[in-house]
């Protein structure tokens, strides 16, 4: 089951016996396997809404899905139907280009709007639909840019205005800043006109929350963060008689590449002073560019893709978010303290998160108190597994996916009963 996808196709999936009323869950790619936060945060949802709901699912993706996303998303979904997501051709982009122009809408949005309009009443059909609307992405949002759908719960992964801007800021490749800046404005116009025709929104964090409310006042806005699960992230950590070893991870996404390039320049080599030994092992898939970018540098590791991260997060001693940039919530963050791993972090690193400097998260304004604090936490093995401790007892209380679970059937509860379904 796999190559191009051509035409729409349906499968079935395992209904769930003790399920209460309806959702249409629409994702814009497979979330299985979850290689991004994105992914990750969006399985996570899809498993705790298919608890308590019959979950429909429809897809839209470039390529099949492979057996083993259909044997996963099965566990989900009572029924599954994947479409072509229309971006890979040179007339797609074309048209791509064309409607958002024409139309006034983002990349994402404008793929939305020409993929579901080529499969034959697939568009009326999700307008149509009776039961709760749920989707992955604030992309989804266009479909319902012209006329209320209080039955919809749109999702937003990252706060769709911001996140272009911070784009644009974060890529130093002119042509694609351009395209970056023109989506910003586009999307700056076009969620004011999509927020108010929404029943609920969902942000990441507060700070999420708030700038949605800038945009639309009379929104209802509800927080789910950024959840794990901490029976399966949970540490198992032991004296380490190794090399100390500091922790990154990620992708070769442009935050995580400039995020590493920084601290790599800037506050690795003053870490080196102290600690000669020191090892920064850089976690997940990262593509060969980002590999050999970074192989003239001594005691830096790639573990490449792996499937379960844990013993990377063990063997480890500190964890860093060398980030500058600000959109969002970093689930590497939730994955992080869920493992009880003390975390050195600038500001902007751990945004939405609930953390105190000192007593679950360290805290740096500069460079210099980067390499600081982390020399601090490798000099003390008592320190930086309290600082861990406090962590993962926030990541337990706020961001487990059995109390997430609770505020999002909570959520689409309420809007049940508002809409009387």
């Amino acid at each position: 089951m796999t190559g191009k996808l051509e035409g729409g196709t349906e499968l079935e999936g395992i209904c769930n016996e003790t399920a209460s009323g309806d959702i249409l869950f629409l994702c814009y790619g497979s979330p299985w396997p979850p290689h991004s936060g994105g992914a990750l945060r969006t399985i996570g949802i899809l498993r705790q809404l298919s608890l308590r709901y019959d979950v429909e699912l429809v897809v839209l993706t470039q390529q099949m899905l492979t057996e083993e996303q259909v044997t996963e998303l099965k566990k989900y979904a009572k029924r599954i139907r994947q479409y072509p997501l229309q971006i890979s051709r040179i007339r797609d982009k074309i048209h791509l280009a064309w409607c958002m122009l024409w139309d006034k809408v983002t990349y994402h949005c404008a793929a939305i709007e020409i993929s579901i309009k080529r499969q034959k009443g697939l568009k009326e059909e999700i307008r149509n639909y009776s039961g709760i609307v749920f989707t992955d992405f604030g992309h989804w949002g266009v479909l319902v840019k012209n006329k209320i759908h209080s039955n919809w719960i749109l999702n937003q992964g990252d706060a769709d205005v911001q996140f272009w801007k911070v784009y644009a800021n974060l890529t130093s490749n002119y042509l694609v800043k351009i395209v970056a800046l023109v989506n910003w404005r586009l999307a700056d116009s076009l969620f004011r006109k999509i927020y108010p025709n929404v029943g609920r929104i969902i942000s990441v964090c507060d700070e999420d929350k708030e700038l949605t409310k800038s945009l639309c006042p009379s929104a209802v806005i509800d927080v789910i963060e950024n959840g794990v699960d901490c029976k399966y992230l949970s540490p198992n950590r032991k004296n380490r008689n190794d090399k100390p070893r500091i922790l990154f991870t990620g992708t070769s996404a442009a935050r995580n590449v400039i995020a590493l390039r920084g601290f790599v320049k800037e506050v690795y080599p003053l870490i080196k002073i102290k600690i000669p030994e020191i090892e920064l092992l850089v976690g997940g898939n990262f593509n060969k560019n980002t590999i050999d970018e970074f192989s003239k540098y001594s005691n830096i590791r790639f573990t490449g893709k792996v499937k379960d991260m844990r013993p990377i997060f063990n063997e480890s001693d500190v964890f860093i978010a060398p980030f500058r940039e600000s959109h969002g919530s970093k689930l590497k963050i939730s994955e992080a303290i869920a493992m009880g791993m003390a975390v050195v972090s600038y500001r902007e690193g751990v945004r939405g998160f609930p953390l105190r400097d000192g007593e679950s998260v360290y805290i740096a304004d500069t460079a210099k108190d980067f390499a600081e604090r982390v020399i601090e936490l490798l000099h003390d093995v008592e320190l930086r597994n309290q600082v861990g401790s406090n962590a993962r007892a926030i990541a337990e209380k706020t961001l487990d996916w059995d109390v997430l679970g609770l505020k999002l059937a909570q959520v689409v509860d309420a809007q049940k009963t508002k809409i009387q379904i």
